[in-house]
């Protein structure tokens, strides 16, 4: 794997990391530094492409099923074929080994500060206010109406089926894409300090 493809791939989940904290949405363009990191290592390394397609081939389709069912977004679905569009032989694992520890540390943190606590009730202006809320039900006149469970498509629901007046219960959404840059960027930085070699093996 090349040093520039590399980066180029931990600079589209950095700040793809760093808009799902903020806005829990990721720019497509976002992607176009990865797109260009893999099309380069793919040229680099076109011989030795046959572990890296059973790779990208084996996440990308786990990615899919979770991202058609609702289980995560479009962006962490994205990410994820990032991740494992590495050509070093350490990737995925090692990557979402680091993912899983930030991870934990993320909802760990929410959790003591009260927002991972179960569901909760708030009004609809502070749901469409504050990105951060996946909701599981709206309830209007004491009425509480189930909406989809797929993450890519809930709040859409919300905003066409509830009213000025209407009560969402809520989850707390803790973002994915900024603990899968976390993993991957802490994997770059241990391949530069402990196998500097492996990191700038190709031109």
């Amino acid at each position: 794997m090349s040093v520039y493809s590399e980066l180029l791939i931990c600079a589209s989940l950095l700040i793809a990391g760093f808009q799902d904290v903020r806005e829990r949405s990721v720019w497509d363009l976002v992607w176009v530094p990865a797109i260009l990191g893999v099309a380069y290592s793919v040229i680099v390394e076109f011989p030795s492409i046959e572990l890296f397609l059973i790779k990208v081939g084996f996440v990308g389709a786990v990615a899919l099923v979770f991202a058609f069912f609702g289980a995560i977004g479009q962006a962490d679905a994205i990410a994820l074929v990032f991740v494992a569009a590495d050509f070093n032989p350490g990737t995925p694992i090692f990557p979402l080994v680091g993912t899983a520890i930030a991870a934990a540390a993320a909802i760990g943190y929410q959790y003591a500060v009260g927002n991972a606590r179960g569901d909760r009730t708030i009004p609809v202006e502070k749901f469409l206010r504050e990105q951060r809320w996946i909701p599981k039900a709206i309830i209007t006149d004491g009425v509480k109406t189930e909406v989809s469970s797929d993450v890519n498509v809930a709040r859409d629901e919300v905003v066409s089926k509830s009213k000025r007046e209407s009560m969402v219960e809520v989850t707390y959404g803790v973002p994915t894409v900024d603990s899968l840059a976390l993993g991957y960027a802490a994997y770059v930085v241990y391949l530069v300090v402990f196998a500097a070699g492996t990191f700038t093996a190709l031109p």
